[in-house]
């Protein structure tokens, strides 16, 4: 057993009497949701018998969505909220902010001494901003790589692997490595050390936004965010997703 946090957000702290973080022992995220509900009945609103969310709130698992993750999966931190957070804890961005986030990074580069002769995507969320910064850079030379985060049976916290190789040679190449947003900054953290076998001359990296608790800055960004982005290109899924949960 461990020591999990739980942190309730929107409306839910007034059904724990005024607590917006809650400590179980469990031995996964699940397990600590139904802890959660045994001392908070009146939970049930958010959460059902089996320690999973209900329609209408979401569940993020040491910063990744319960539905990506099984049942028993360990956790440190669970965050339990409602999908429709008054506009506080989701950041819809427009095409207009993508475009601006593109121009002050490219400026921040080309300002710079690093002339990037390669640009690499981390699929999926970097494949669109890496493709506007080569236009933007004048660069004709894009690969993509991909890396999924998983938590494995007695493992504590997230661990990354590849799940697509590099499509392009980059030996001997100056690479700017690109993604949306540098969250934990796990995935970009073993995106450089993943390109760095295949002996680069120099790797820089970019995000259009990172958070503040990241684990990895990257050298150009256009902008720090606490919420939750949703972007032009996943608007889609996201309303999907919505929908699915009222």
């Amino acid at each position: 057993m461990a020591q999990v946090r739980i942190r309730l957000l929107g409306a839910l702290k007034e059904r724990t009497n005024g607590k917006q973080e809650v400590w179980v022992e469990a031995r996964s995220w699940s397990e600590a949701l139904r802890a959660l509900l045994a001392s908070y009945p009146q939970l049930s609103v958010a959460v059902d018998d089996r320690g999973r969310p209900r329609p209408g709130f979401l569940v993020f698992v040491d910063g990744v969505d319960c539905r990506l993750l099984d049942e028993g999966a360990p956790a440190n931190e669970v965050d339990l909220l409602p999908v429709n957070h008054g506009g506080v804890e989701f950041r819809f961005v427009t095409w207009n902010d993508v475009e601006e986030a593109i121009r002050r990074i490219a400026d921040k580069i080309q300002a710079s001494s690093f002339k990037p002769e390669v640009i690499v995507g981390v699929m999926r969320g970097g494949i669109i901003p890496g493709r506007l910064l080569a236009d933007r850079l004048g660069i004709e030379d894009i690969g993509v790589i991909e890396v999924k985060l998983y938590i494995s049976a007695g493992q504590r916290g997230e661990r990354p692997y590849l799940r697509q190789p590099l499509t392009l040679s980059i030996k001997d190449k100056r690479v700017l490595l690109v993604d949306d947003v540098s969250d934990s900054g796990l995935t970009l953290q073993f995106s450089v050390q993943t390109l760095s076998l295949y002996m680069p001359a120099e790797i820089k990296t970019a995000t259009l936004y990172i958070k503040p608790w990241t684990k990895y800055v990257p050298d150009y960004y256009a902008e720090q965010v606490n919420e939750w982005v949703i972007f032009p290109w996943e608007t889609e899924e996201f309303e999907r997703e919505y929908r699915t949960h009222r």
